[in-house]
């Protein structure tokens, strides 16, 4: 993927909602060497900059932090979460989409802890509503909720969804982004 060449993280600051903005589009902890990965496909010069932010995003507590077998993972807070919403606009729009485009391939319902719901319903008219739906600890991911002709057909799809969720959650968001990156 082509780098961003245009806009540039000049400040401490900058990194910091940068690093916001990308752990909250991803939702779930991830390690260290994932998000250095991301970073770098995004930014002309990987510094240890990075490295010094995640640290004091961490100890702000705008980031939650962990070390499994020698493995960092990081993920975003409440508080992080809130930042992130007030100050991602200060990011060059291009770069926030290319940064959003290179997260895309890592979001994932199942590595969120997301619950997931499926309900199936007669209707009035004899068809069958299937509604489908993820919810995490920061609220709803998604809902949708379709009427098909026959119970058979309600439960294939309530069920392939329980198998499956991240599958129609990444074509959901490809759906309504055109963002092909959700299918990497």
């Amino acid at each position: 993927m082509k780098k961003n060449e245009k806009f540039k993280l000049r400040s401490t600051t900058d990194i910091k909602i940068f690093l916001l903005f990308l752990l909250d589009n991803i939702r779930y902890p991830i390690d260290f060497t994932t998000l250095s990965e991301i970073i770098s496909e995004n930014v002309d010069e990987m510094t240890f900059d990075y490295e010094d932010c995640l640290r004091q995003l961490a100890d702000e507590e705008h980031l939650l932090f962990d070390e499994i077998d020698g493995t960092k993972y990081y993920m975003i807070s409440d508080s992080g979460r809130f930042i992130s919403a007030e100050l991602c606009d200060r990011l060059d729009p291009a770069f926030r989409e290319t940064a959003v485009k290179t997260a895309a391939r890592y979001i994932s319902l199942s590595k969120n802890s997301a619950k997931i719901e499926t309900s199936v319903t007669e209707t009035g008219d004899k068809r069958y509503e299937v509604k489908l739906g993820a919810n995490d600890k920061g609220g709803s991911l998604f809902s949708l909720s379709l009427t098909v002709n026959s119970l058979a057909e309600a439960e294939k799809i309530a069920s392939g969804f329980k198998k499956n969720p991240d599958a129609l959650y990444r074509g959901i968001l490809y759906c309504v982004t055109g963002r092909i990156e959700f299918f990497s």
